[in-house]
């Protein structure tokens, strides 16, 4: 791996992790901004960040949330900000996708009902990066993701979850998105916390690969894609 890479050393600790994500829950956007900007100025680059501060920031947001050391509002509020900030870190990556060329489309959403989607528009970001065609629904319901996948062609799904009490469910919508997909052959990526250190839960759904974060998302997808194109 080439030593220049913005994944080498990861430039944000857990202090700074924890620092970051009290300042916008108690809603200190500039004192935060100002952090990211002097992070950025030491060198850190934008997918960096997002791998290493906004990510680690929306999880201990759920911590803080299931453990109920913050509240409705605060909880809000941080998320509210920390996708202002993936937007801002994103720039033109939004412009940066293919139009689904070499099997590269694919849609990303939540389990319906699922409150802790801000790990999908992460992921979303950075397959943008890596030139990837994403549709990004973390909100839809089921209905919307069977009607996106019965009428559009995608050679990837991916869904994340955020409890194990979610997997019956996952394993059900699997189900249905390989019955009804336009793509008959259409592979699926799963995540989210209750698949860490629980591989087998990736077969017991029925899905084809998890990652543990955003970046090996995109290294999964790309693995599968060239594993479809090569037994093609």
């Amino acid at each position: 791996m080439n030593d220049a890479s913005p994944f080498r050393v990861p430039p944000v600790s857990a202090e700074q992790v924890e620092c970051f994500t009290r300042l916008i829950c108690d809603g200190h956007e500039d004192e935060a901004h100002h952090m990211v900007e002097d992070l950025l100025s030491g060198g850190a680059s934008p997918e960096a960040l997002m791998l290493t501060l906004l990510a680690p920031a929306a999880r201990h947001l759920g911590v803080l949330w299931d453990t109920e050391s913050a509240d409705f509002i605060g909880v809000t509020v941080g998320l509210s900000y920390l996708q202002g900030f993936a937007h801002n870190l994103s720039g033109e990556s939004a412009d940066l996708g293919t139009n689904g060329a070499g099997g590269r489309r694919i849609l990303l959403v939540s389990l319906p009902g699922e409150q802790h989607v801000f790990g999908t528009q992460i992921v979303a970001e950075m397959l943008r990066r890596a030139r990837w065609d994403v549709w990004d629904a973390p909100g839809a319901t089921e209905e919307d993701i069977l009607s996106l996948v019965k009428t559009e062609w995608f050679a990837f799904v991916g869904v994340s979850i955020g409890a194990p009490e979610q997997l019956e469910a996952l394993a059900a919508l699997i189900r249905r998105v390989r019955r009804s997909s336009l793509h008959r052959g259409i592979r699926v990526m799963v995540g989210g916390r209750p698949f860490e250190g629980h591989p087998d839960r990736v077969t017991q759904v029925g899905a084809d690969a998890t990652a543990i974060d955003a970046r090996e998302a995109v290294d999964q997808a790309e693995r599968l894609r060239e594993w479809v194109s090569q037994g093609s």
